[in-house]
């Protein structure tokens, strides 16, 4: 079982370094994962990246500044697998953005339910990672994310 909390103080106590190595570390492996799973629906590695950045609009909005400072993160976790820049205009500041994330929260609750519990909580700490790119993970990023552990 994850400690969701543990797993926060230890993300928020990495050095820029250190934290670089290991999102490069979880990105490998959670894109190898994905991409073994069986999903028709929907693309696992554009849901996780959607999910990622309603991690950043869980207040119902997000800047060009937050954008672009989670997007060298999210660059380098998902590489070209993705156009995070269609992501970010999908996912426009409006009354239907709780809608949108809902939507991305519950696919990526169903990949996570067919991956074993090694993808489920790489892809918990590759969240965490990137919306820790600043050394911390605000308390609705927090709430946010740990959704994901109710699988």
């Amino acid at each position: 079982m994850l400690e969701f909390q543990k797993l926060c103080r230890e993300i928020e106590g990495l050095n820029p370094l250190q934290r670089a190595a290991l999102l490069t570390e979880k990105s490998v492996d959670v894109i190898t994962g994905l991409r073994k799973l069986e999903c028709a629906e929907f693309d696992p590695v554009v849901v996780l990246a959607s999910f990622i950045i309603g991690s950043v609009v869980s207040d119902g909005s997000i800047s060009e500044k937050d954008y672009l400072f989670i997007y060298p993160s999210l660059a380098k976790a998902f590489g070209n697998e993705c156009n995070l820049y269609e992501i970010k205009s999908s996912i426009k500041v409006s009354k239907d953005v709780q809608k949108v994330i809902a939507d991305y929260t519950k696919e990526l609750l169903e990949i996570i339910s067919k991956a074993d519990d090694r993808l489920g909580n790489d892809i918990i700490s590759l969240c965490l990672l990137v919306t820790s790119v600043d050394g911390k993970i605000s308390l609705k990023e927090k709430r946010y994310i740990r959704q994901l552990c109710k699988t």
